[in-house]
C-alpha cells in the first residue's frame, strides 16, 4: 500500500490539475477534484463507444421507453444528436462495428443503427426474453466481419442462454448456439469466432458458423476475455491469469494472482494488465507470463484496466453485479487511479462521499476515443482528456 507521503504528494498533483481552465471540477465529498468536459443527463447509461470516423455512441441500461438504445452524443459538448427508442425494457451496452451501432432490449428487440445519422438500418425481434432477469442483456453485441454475434445469457436460469449469430446486412438469424452454462463475463472477438467464459468454470470457442472449436475446463468462474495476436486471456476463481491459444485452447502460461477477476484485462503488445478482487493491478509480460510489477489499490477492480494514451486508467469499488449466485455488491470505497505502464501510479482520485450533485454515484467508467467516461446513476460524464494525460 503506498505511503501516506506517497498519498500526499498525489493529492499536490492534483490540486494544480484542479486549475485547467475551461472545465468544471468533479468532486466528491472530501476529495480533490478531477475535471470533466461534460455531464449529460442520460440516466443509467449502459456504454459509450465511439466510430472509426469520431461519432460518440451511448445507451441506457434503463427500461424506459423514452430512454434510448442508442444514441449520438456531440463529443465537445455532450449534446444529444439523435437518439433511437424502443419499447419498454432493459437495455444492453452498445456494440459497434462498420459505422453501425447494435443494441437488444428486454422488448425482444435488436436494433441496428448508422452510427453517423441515427438512422435505423434494420430492427428485428429477437425472443424469447422479455421475462428473463435482466442480466440477459448484459453483453453488448460483437461486431464479427459480416454477421453481428450476439450474447443472451442471464442469471436465473429463466432463459436459454445462447449466442445468436445475425447477418450484419439485415439482421437475419444465421445461427443460434446453445450455451450449457452462463456467462460469466463478456465473451472476446477473433477473427473466426468468439471466446466464451462461462460460471461452470468451462472456456468455449464458437466458430462464425455456431459450431464448437474447442471447449477448455479451467474448474472455476472466469473473467470477461481480451483476445490479441491469437491468444486469449481471462482471470478465472482459481487464482489465475490465464493465457490461451484461440486455436487449439491450450494454455499458453498461468499468472499467479490472489483472487477472482471481475474486469477483462488490457492487451498491448508487450504486457497484459489485470486488476483482481485482491486489489491489486498487475502487469505480466505477454511472452512469458512472468509479473512484471504489482500496485496494491484501496478495492477491488471492477472496471480496467483501461489504455488512454501512454497511461492506465482503472475503477475500483462501485456496484458491481457479479455473474452467478452472488448477484450485486457494492463494493466501498470507488476511487480512479492513473498509472504509468511501467508501473508509476499517477493519480489516485476518490469518487465516494457526498454523491455528485448532478448525476449520482459512478457506476462504471469506459474509454472511447482515447477519452474516459464515468456512468453515474443519472447520466454521463466526460473526463477532460488532460486530467488524464497531464496529471
Amino acid at each position: 500500500m503506498p505511503s501516506m507521503t506517497r498519498r500526499g504528494a498525489l493529492g499536490v498533483v492534483a490540486s494544480a490539475i484542479g486549475g485547467i481552465a475551461g472545465c468544471a471540477g468533479l468532486r466528491g465529498e472530501g476529495s480533490v477534484p478531477i475535471q470533466r468536459s461534460w455531464y449529460t443527463g442520460i440516466h443509467d447509461p449502459s456504454s459509450v463507444a465511439t466510430t472509426e470516423t469520431g461519432h460518440l455512441i451511448a445507451g441506457s441500461h434503463s427500461p424506459f421507453r423514452d430512454r434510448p438504445i442508442v444514441a449520438g452524443l456531440d463529443t465537445q459538448t455532450g449534446e444529444t444528436n439523435w437518439t433511437v427508442t424502443v419499447a419498454k425494457g432493459e437495455k444492453s451496452p452498445v456494440g459497434l462495428g462498420d459505422g453501425r451501432a447494435y443494441a437488444i432490449s428486454k422488448a425482444e428487440t435488436m436494433v441496428a443503427v448508422d452510427a453517423a445519422t441515427g438512422d435505423t438500418v434494420w430492427q428485428r425481434p429477437l425472443a424469447p426474453i422479455d421475462e428473463a432477469d435482466p442480466g440477459v442483456v448484459a453483453f453488448a453485441p460483437i461486431h464479427l466481419g459480416d454477421r453481428i454475434v450476439v450474447p443472451i445469457s442471464g442469471t436465473e436460469d429463466d432463459v436459454p442462454d445462447r449466442l445468436v449469430g445475425v447477418a450484419r446486412t439485415d439482421g437475419e438469424t444465421l445461427f443460434t448456439h446453445p450455451l450449457p452454462a452462463s456467462l460469466s463475463g463478456a465473451p472476446g472477438a477473433t477473427s473466426g469466432g468468439v471466446v466464451v467464459p462461462l460460471v461452470d468454470g468451462r472456456v468455449r470457442f464458437v466458430d462464425r458458423t455456431g459450431a464448437v472449436g474447442w471447449t477448455q475446463e479451467i474448474g472455476a468462474a472466469l473473467s470477461s476475455v481480451g483476445t490479441a495476436a491469437g491468444t486469449a486471456y481471462l482471470g478465472a476463481a482459481t487464482e489465475e491469469l490465464l493465457a490461451l491459444d484461440t486455436e487449439s485452447g491450450s494454455v499458453a502460461w498461468r499468472g499467479s494472482l490472489a483472487n477472482t477477476v471481475f474486469a477483462r484485462p488490457l492487451v498491448t503488445d508487450e504486457r497484459v494488465y489485470v486488476g483482481g478482487a485482491d486489489y491489486t493491478l498487475r502487469a505480466f509480460d505477454v511472452a512469458s507470463g512472468q509479473e512484471v510489477w504489482s500496485d496494491e489499490l484501496a478495492n477491488a477492480v471492477t472496471h480496467g484496466p483501461m489504455q488512454v494514451g501512454d497511461r492506465l486508467v482503472t475503477l475500483v469499488g462501485g456496484k458491481h453485479r457479479i455473474r452467478g449466485p452472488s448477484g450485486s455488491i457494492p463494493f466501498s470505497p470507488t476511487e480512479l487511479y492513473i498509472h504509468e505502464q511501467d508501473g508509476t501510479r499517477v493519480r489516485t482520485v476518490p469518487l465516494d462521499g457526498r454523491p455528485f450533485e448532478d448525476g449520482g454515484s459512478v457506476e462504471w467508467a469506459q474509454v472511447a476515443g482515447e477519452t474516459v467516461y464515468l456512468g453515474q446513476n443519472f447520466g454521463l460524464t466526460r473526463i477532460a482528456p488532460e486530467a488524464i494525460t497531464d496529471a
